[in-house]
């Protein structure tokens, strides 16, 4: 048995508002051959003993309990059809991931706690060439691909909570931002309640690193100015505040873990001052890249990692799981304030030999924010999953416009309300 370190921030904040589930959809060439797949997803099992494990509480010498994983031998469970089953429940084989397939799509359903986005890609690029060396091609090159056999080494499996800090962490200074619009109380249409829907929007792979290219961008700061540009379109005036981006980071590489499985993403803000609106693009690009750079040095990185888990210690004394559950969640309702879209890009999928046999790579998740990105790259397409909690396509269609005028191409691949695993409530008693 583990106690759970990493992991602790998105367990203490699960709940009602945020289930803190993903999933991920591989769209392939084909359809799924559902035996086949089944065989595949036990041989990715293997390779990943430290993600077959149930949550569980152990209780301290003050008899305060803290969450902890326990090993799980049993199978990792593959349904047919696009409903989810509850997670860490008896249906799930009490796992914080599980796998479902229909028509041509695998879905990966996972609890943030088990992984990141980062660590989820690994166990789908395992779980792609395992099928398709089953399904298409027995000699499938597995080359920078993850597989049962390899040599586990403790760089993946060490938390990096439980490594020697820095000696010195010493913060580059960041510059006062603007107050943050807030699409929760100032948003142009009405908000949806509990409800978010999301667009998958199709991208052609070649026409946006074109675009990126000629700003001297990259995916991320593109989209970033991108969607600023969108929703400063509806508030003109600047009133409410300005349009900011909430941006995804990888903390591995500022915490020395590359390699690391837990959750390791944090995030920076990007500020779309008002003196920005009337500039070129390209100078739009480079503002943004260099707020990103200020707040990505290692040091404010690191400085990040360690507060938020130096408060995550402090709040493991409160000595009811529950109320712990309930402080983090009203600190997390604040944050709201503090940007207007949150926006995710994990990077190229990376998936080898196999990812010839993918189409794209759709994500659904939730987020602080009324409007959520999710940008994946695989298949030479991008697939940008616009999530939104509103009524009305204005913001949507404004974004859109934006890649229009920049001669980038697309096409609504699916729209549905966003669809993710419940969790059970492992607060119970607690």
């Amino acid at each position: 048995m583990k106690q759970i370190l990493s992991e602790r921030v998105f367990l203490n904040m699960a709940g009602k508002e945020s289930s803190q589930t993903v999933r991920l959809t591989l769209h392939l060439q084909d359809d799924v051959d559902g035996a086949i797949l089944k065989e595949a997803v036990e041989a990715t099992r293997q390779r990943y003993p430290y993600h077959q494990v149930r949550l569980c509480t152990v209780n301290d010498e003050q008899g305060i309990a803290h969450y902890a994983f326990d090993d799980n031998p049993l199978p990792w469970v593959v349904t047919a059809g696009r409903q989810q089953v509850t997670l860490l429940s008896e249906a799930a084989n009490r796992h914080l991931l599980a796998f479902a397939w229909w028509n041509d799509c695998i879905a990966l359903d996972w609890f943030y706690p088990l992984t990141d986005g980062t660590g989820a890609y690994r166990i789908l690029r395992t779980l792609l060439y395992e099928y398709s060396r089953r399904r298409y091609d027995g000699t499938l090159n597995s080359e920078g691909i993850p597989v049962a056999g390899d040599d586990i080494s403790e760089e993946e499996t060490t938390d990096p909570l439980t490594l020697p800090r820095p000696e010195s962490i010493a913060p580059q200074s960041v510059p006062d931002k603007p107050k943050a619009l807030n699409l929760f109380t100032d948003a142009v249409v009405p908000l949806r309640e509990d409800e978010r829907e999301v667009i998958h929007i199709r991208v052609s792979e070649h026409e946006l690193m074109e675009r990126v290219r000629s700003y001297g961008a990259t995916p991320a700061s593109l989209l970033s100015v991108l969607l600023s540009r969108a929703v400063s379109r509806l508030h003109p005036d600047f009133s409410g505040g300005v349009p900011t981006i909430s941006l995804a980071v990888n903390l591995r590489k500022a915490t020395g873990t590359p390699l690391a499985h837990q959750p390791m993403v944090g995030s920076v803000t990007i500020p779309f001052r008002e003196e920005m609106r009337g500039r070129s693009l390209e100078e739009q690009v480079s503002d943004c890249r260099q707020w990103i750079a200020l707040q990505t040095h290692r040091d404010n990185l690191q400085a990040y990692y360690y507060g938020m888990h130096d408060g995550m210690a402090q709040l493991e004394q409160v000595p009811s799981l529950t109320m712990r559950h309930q402080l983090l969640t009203e600190a997390h309702r604040a944050l709201r304030q503090h940007a207007t879209v949150s926006l995710s890009y994990v990077g190229q999928a990376a998936m080898g030999a196999a990812e010839r046999y993918v189409r794209e790579i759709q994500t659904e998740a939730t987020s602080l924010h009324a409007i959520l990105v999710e940008v994946s790259a695989a298949g030479g397409t991008f697939c940008v999953s616009f999530m939104q909690m509103f009524a009305e396509d204005s913001y949507l269609n404004a974004f859109l416009d934006e890649l229009s005028q920049q001669g980038i191409g697309y096409e609504i691949a699916d729209r549905h309300m966003v669809m993710l695993a419940p969790i059970s409530d492992y607060r119970k008693n607690n």
